[in-house]
């Protein structure tokens, strides 16, 4: 096995500095100055107990990783404190980042650009547009629009005003060479890749780590399988970027010296056309650092040079002290140089430095899977072990079939990844560890260190399997209704005494649906019911359709549509999932349950008014009525309609006539609702069901809330 020596004393003293920067990096952005001085202040103490570093030499690392952490914080405080003049404006703006479509229209953060204008050019906006502009970062656009004060955060970078726009108009300019160069790569990769399927969505995450097309329920499979790493850019994607660049540069690479300057233009140029994620910045630096030391003539070893990368970035870009995906790239890294160092008889050299890769790289990025996501994949080494030889060939070949423009080699390239999602959505339903099943997996590791413990290691992590795939789902009551706490949305999943399953709607997040479905034991669904088009009901739905059989889904007919709805009802279609929007007065028998249609009983202007609407009765007369986001003209349509039990509408909002909610004269009233900025429930609506002689019950107060129908 691995022991003190064998990473060397060099590069162990490099990864403690790193360490040392990093630690008072997060404690300036956390706790303040106050909190640097504490981690200064044990960061010294330790130093001197244990006596391998000078005292005063910690004691400066960790103040000089505080200083940048809390200067990164003072310069997104300035830009989120910066006022923006509201009012019309016409002004030449550079993009920042590629605009991205969200479900109320898209949006990219922009600079002002020239220089003179009268704001400084380093205070990011947000853009909003209504149509997908064709720019995409680094290019400049002449904005005409309306500016609010507004300020924010959009997907962790802060901007300081917001700028609905009317007028987008493409401007000529001058850009760096990396950046067109980069830029053209981007979009090449984009034009081939884009709208085609999953899988070529996936190839285009492998190739310059863009996932926006890949399904959210696919990127959920691959973070619960435990391969999310592999669309992030690392240093294999750097590798063979560096290869097709050295190979079409031909003699001007000739020469180690000539092969490294070469390399290094290419990296910045990758930097680029990937967006700098940061993983991408990580991996960037670190491949910058050996080759920049093939040029100045001195060399750094793999620990060494992640070492330098970490304190370069860190200082530089305090922020990324505490970005997530920064410290797994980081970790990982790490397990990787420290595990395929493992020594073994056992089995070949080869398989034992990839098996030792992945295992120390997923040991080595638990800890962060855990206190984020609170769980980490048991079987991740072996998803790991089959899918990673398959995204590397695929890229290698996606590559070259993006870059001669020849279809049937991309279609080769796509065929990997398609390997790669099926591993993904088998892994995905493999056990997950908590903490004390993390432990125990330390634990066994340990024990497998020692060889006269291997036995025992065996043993014990056979039965620790064992009791893992077993698992611990529940069964709902059959017949019965549990709505699910998914946040702020709806989601409601119901049983038959036959095991027959109707789940209506699916809230926000796949990722929560999925492991909610996952929890109840939900393999299949017989119906599938989305009552109105918005994300809060709709999105989450992705976790179903190509992902478990679903036998027939309902969906809400025009006029309205969302983004979030369109890429359902595409989804599905692709899926083969027969759709059909539901006739008023339709009844179904499902098991036990008949499904009675109330609603929409017209066109409404409203989208929320547009929800079906449906009444379940359960073997012994007890009814549900889901109701969807229905405010009052639907209210109003459906006067006399009465249920034991209630959904109450859109969260509880008070877009309800209160008299509806109490003539409907439901003993139980359920409220799906998370945590939300909209008054949502509304105080009126609880107290109109409370006097009508009603139970509240809240999703965010008591979870998943089960109700027998028997």
């Amino acid at each position: 096995m691995i022991g003190p020596d064998r990473l060397g004393l060099r590069s162990r003293n490099a990864l403690l500095v790193a360490g040392a920067v990093w630690l008072g990096a997060i404690a300036g952005r956390w706790w303040a100055w106050w909190g640097v001085l504490v981690v200064t202040a044990i960061g010294a103490s330790l130093a001197r107990v244990i006596r391998q570093h000078p005292t005063p030499i910690v004691a400066v690392l960790v103040l000089v990783g505080g200083v940048a952490g809390q200067l990164s914080v003072l310069r997104e405080q300035a830009i989120l404190e910066f006022v923006s003049p509201a009012g019309r404006i016409q002004e030449v703006m550079r993009l920042v980042t590629d605009p991205r479509q969200e479900d109320h229209g898209w949006w990219a953060l922009a600079v002002a650009d020239p220089p003179e204008a009268q704001r400084p050019v380093s205070i990011p906006m947000l853009l909003s547009f209504t149509d997908p502009p064709t720019a995409i970062a680094g290019e400049t656009l002449f904005i005409e629009g309306r500016r609010t004060t507004r300020s924010g955060t959009a997907r962790g970078d802060p901007y300081s005003g917001v700028v609905t726009v009317g007028v987008a108009r493409a401007l000529p300019a001058s850009q760096a060479p990396w950046w067109e160069a980069g830029n053209s790569i981007r979009r090449r990769t984009m034009e081939r890749l884009s709208e085609r399927g999953p899988s070529r969505a996936l190839l285009a995450g492998f190739l310059i780590g863009e996932t926006a097309d890949v399904p959210d329920a696919d990127l959920e499979a691959m973070r619960r399988s435990g391969i999310s790493h592999l669309v992030a850019v690392s240093g294999s994607n750097v590798a063979l970027f560096l290869m097709l660049a050295l190979l079409a540069a031909g003699p001007l690479a000739s020469g180690p010296r000539r092969r490294a300057v070469v390399g290094l233009g290419a990296i910045v140029v990758l930097a680029v056309a990937t967006r700098w994620e940061p993983s991408v910045v990580r991996a960037s630096v670190m491949a910058g650092l050996v080759l920049g030391g093939r040029v100045g003539g001195w060399a750094l070893d793999a620990a060494s040079a992640l070492a330098v990368t970490v304190v370069a970035v860190v200082v530089v870009s305090g922020e990324l002290a505490t970005d997530v995906g920064f410290a797994l790239s980081v970790l990982a890294t790490l397990g990787v140089i420290v595990g395929g160092r493992i020594d073994t008889v056992a089995l070949p050299r080869a398989v034992a430095a990839t098996l030792g890769a992945t295992i120390g790289a997923q040991l080595a990025v638990a800890p962060v899977l855990l206190i984020v996501f609170g769980s980490v994949p048991l079987m991740a080494p072996i998803t790991n072990f089959v899918a990673a030889p398959v995204v590397a060939a695929s890229t290698l070949v996606g590559a070259i079939g993006v870059a001669l423009g020849w279809d049937f080699i991309i279609d080769i390239a796509a065929a990997g990844a398609s390997i790669v999602l099926s591993v993904a959505r088998v892994g995905a339903g493999w056990p997950q560890l908590g903490w004390i099943g993390s432990l125990v997996a330390v634990a066994i590791v340990g024990l497998w260190a020692v060889r006269g413990w291997r036995p025992l290691a065996v043993g014990l992590g056979a039965l620790a399997v064992a009791i893992a795939l077993v698992g611990t789902s529940s069964r709902p009551p059959m017949p019965g209704a549990v709505f699910l706490d998914v946040g702020q949305g709806d989601s409601i999943l119901m049983v038959a005494e036959d095991g027959s399953a109707l789940l209506v709607d699916g809230g926000p997040d796949p990722a929560v649906l999925e492991a909610k479905l996952a929890g109840w034991g939900i393999r299949a669904l017989d119906l599938v019911v989305l009552t109105h088009v918005h994300a809060d009901h709709a999105t989450g739905l992705a976790a179903v359709v190509g992902r478990r059989p679903v036998r027939e889904m309902w969906v809400p007919g025009p006029p309205h549509q969302t983004p979030a709805s369109r890429r359902l009802v595409g989804e599905a279609a692709a899926a083969g999932v027969p759709m059909r929007e539901p006739p008023v007065g339709e009844r179904v028998v499902l098991g036990d349950l008949a499904i009675e249609v109330l609603g929409p009983l017209r066109r409404y202007a409203s989208p929320n008014d547009q929800s079906i609407v449906l009444r379940v009765t359960g073997p012994t007369g007890r009814t549900l009525l889901l109701t969807g986001d229905i405010e009052t003209f639907a209210q109003a349509d459906l006067r006399g309609v009465a249920a034991d039990i209630l959904k109450v509408p859109h969260q509880g909002g008070a877009t309800s006539n209160l008299e509806w909610l109490e003539e409907v004269d439901a003993g139980l009233a359920i409220i799906s609702v998370g945590p939300n900025d909209f008054g949502h429930p509304s105080d009126e609506v609880i107290a109109a069901l409370e006097a009508s002689g009603a139970e509240v019950r809240r999703t965010d107060i008591d979870g998943d809330i089960v109700v027998p129908l028997d």
